[in-house]
């Protein structure tokens, strides 16, 4: 099973080489976005999460694959814990989210959804089953185009290492065509509690390039580090 995802993981980085058209990412950093796959299109993302230095050093990594199936809604799978030092606790998870457009004809400039979904997680390696579900409030600010997004996580210990409720919250401010500046927030102690500042960068070739700094809530959720994202829609 474990050399069967090491395989996944290197065909997955394979498809994110070619000069397919990227979307928009499917969350922000960790915390999930306003932005849902368009209808019949498939989405990939890998995601590594890493500490190149000691003490410390480690890698993490999270895949993403994502359908949009219409109706404001995508189903995917995803694929967390593949780690270095190994976490001995590679999970899949089932799942979905919608983001409904309120109040669009009465606000149309503040762009605000509502989001909500949920994970099945299921640990290959022994480690148990759970869940993850999330519910936010999205809008954007007028003029400066600023979109805010906040909410509630409640998550079980398979990805977040105990049973976790959170608030959520996140920034994607617009720069230039290409560019834009984001973040992203999980509160609280456990295996997610960090904020993430950095940017998005969209380069000619269709690719587009997540990039932050991790910041733990506390020395309990971990260490700081790099994460890095890239995107394909297909």
């Amino acid at each position: 099973m474990k050399k069967l995802l090491y395989l996944f993981i290197s065909i997955l980085s394979l498809f994110l080489l070619n000069n397919m058209p990227v979307l928009a990412q499917q969350t922000i950093f960790n915390v999930p976005s306003a932005e849902v796959t368009p209808k019949g299109k498939i989405y990939l993302e890998p995601e590594f999460q890493f500490r190149p230095w000691n003490p410390g050093r480690n890698m993490l990594n999270t895949n993403y694959i994502i359908l949009g199936v219409g109706h404001n809604t995508e189903v995917g799978l995803l694929i967390y814990n593949v780690s270095a030092p190994a976490s001995h606790n590679i999970t899949l998870a089932p799942g979905f989210k919608s983001s409904i457009p309120i109040f669009s004809k009465k606000l149309p400039n503040l762009e605000l959804k509502a989001i909500g979904g949920t994970e099945i997680l299921a640990s290959v390696q022994g480690g148990g089953a759970g869940n993850w579900s999330f519910a936010e409030l999205s809008g954007r600010i007028p003029k400066l185009k600023t979109r805010l997004t906040a909410g509630i996580s409640v998550g079980t210990k398979v990805v977040f290492g105990r049973t976790a409720v959170s608030f959520i919250g996140g920034y994607e401010q617009p720069v230039t065509k290409h560019f834009s500046l984001q973040g992203d927030w999980f509160s609280g102690t456990h295996n997610n509690g960090f904020f993430i500042p950095g940017f998005a960068y969209s380069f000619p070739k269709d690719v587009t390039l997540y990039a932050g700094y991790q910041i733990p809530n506390n020395s309990q959720c971990g260490k700081s580090g790099f994460v890095i994202e890239l995107a394909k829609l297909l």
